[in-house]
């Protein structure tokens, strides 16, 4: 049973993929009543490449707890219709469809708001809404190349390199998620809803702006642009039997760093601090290679320095921290089998995210939606012959 803070409130889910599951999972997380609007095929991920079972992959599991399913097919006006119905009740509504695409189906901002004034809708796009690209479709690789992220990723190779992840998609999906719940509020607070366009280039720009832009915040540009970042400080240094990583971002922690491993020269005084940051990174790449990191970590944990390991995801699941913290649990889903699931990232000490609801097998709540919606069982029967719904 939910109870988290958004507990009450009703979100339809026209979403596929990654952003947009992402976006209202975490709303479910919060407690939300997310209804997943699903075509007859499925969401895509459902049937997507990678691990699966029962019907599942891995990649739905993991982005589509806390939902309920329907299936309507919303290419059919009986089916756009009740789309429309649904969202009387419903306080928002997620979509992710190329821009264009649900104001031609009818199911766009002006045609929900025409049935429910104050509901929150929220569209989450490629790109910004003028330009020859705000129509264009767009994937986590053209954002994250498009944003400045490959670039920031390879300066030290000059190769730029896509972190290996969906991370504009995450990204993009926190931002509306953070929109929403932001809207959500205003609607209550002030009697109002409103549409919400999240472009995934400008989610991601926002994202990476301080990194990114760094050598050209402060005008003019051309005063500042050699100081676009190139620190190697914050890759993982080599150990003699894996990898660590520290974070001596302060005078204080630098100098206890060089103390701490038996080297105070490594961090001498001096006018040049750039060299001097250069010098102390290339002593300690000498020096970490002669132990393993868990002989490190103590002496760097005693000197107070920001530091740990570099795990893989066999090597952190079994990690005593995040066990004893709970952070990932385990649970029974009736076709999938046992699944590990990573917990929300917030913790609530009075209304708590957690998993409440196991990811929807295809249609599986279609009846108990449209009963609750007050459509009769001899039209549920009819929109079923049709093969509106399934």
């Amino acid at each position: 049973m939910a109870d988290g803070p958004l507990i009450g409130f009703r979100v339809l889910d026209l979403t596929a993929v990654i952003s947009g599951p992402f976006c209202t999972q975490l709303l479910g997380d919060l407690g939300a009543d997310v209804i997943k609007i699903e075509s007859p095929e499925g969401d895509s991920m459902r049937r997507g490449v990678g691990p699966q079972r029962g019907g599942l992959t891995a990649s739905f599991l993991n982005f589509n707890r806390n939902k309920r399913s329907i299936v309507i097919d919303i290419k059919k006006e009986h089916g756009r219709d009740l789309v429309r119905r649904l969202a009387v009740k419903a306080d928002a509504l997620v979509e992710n469809n190329r821009p264009g695409v649900a104001e031609r189906l009818g199911i766009g901002y002006s045609d929900i708001r025409h049935a429910n004034p104050k509901i929150v809708y929220c569209s989450i796009c490629g790109f910004p809404p003028k330009g020859r690209l705000a129509n264009f479709p767009a994937y986590d690789p053209v954002i994250q190349g498009y944003s400045g992220m490959a670039y920031i990723q390879g300066v030290k190779t000059g190769q730029p390199t896509a972190v290996k992840m969906a991370l504009a998609d995450k990204v993009s999906g926190m931002t509306a998620a953070l929109a929403v719940v932001s809207a959500l509020h205003a609607a209550r607070a002030r009697g109002v809803g409103q549409y919400i366009k999240v472009p995934m280039l400008e989610a991601m720009m926002a994202f990476t702006a301080n990194d990114s832009i760094y050598g050209y915040t402060l005008l003019p540009e051309d005063e500042f642009k050699h100081l676009a970042p190139k620190s190697t400080s914050l890759d993982p240094f080599k150990t003699k039997d894996g990898w660590l990583t520290i974070a001596p971002f302060t005078e204080a922690q630098s100098q206890r760093l060089a103390e701490a491993v038996g080297h105070p020269e490594f961090w001498p005084e001096t006018s040049d601090r750039r060299e001097r940051g250069r010098s102390f990174m290339r002593g300690l790449a000498k020096l970490f290679p002669e132990k393993n990191t868990a002989e490190w970590l103590p002496v760097l944990e005693k000197a107070d320095i920001p530091c740990g390991p570099v795990h893989n995801y066999e090597t952190l699941l079994q990690d005593p921290e995040i066990i004893e913290n709970e952070s990932f649990s385990i649970y029974e889903h009736p076709s999938a089998g046992q699944v590990r699931a990573v917990n929300p990232g917030a913790r609530f000490s009075e209304t708590p995210m957690k998993m409440w609801r196991v990811p929807p097998k295809l249609g599986e709540h279609t009846d108990e939606i449209l009963r609750e919606a007050g459509i009769e069982r001899s039209q549920v029967d009819e929109l079923r012959a049709a093969k509106v719904i399934m």
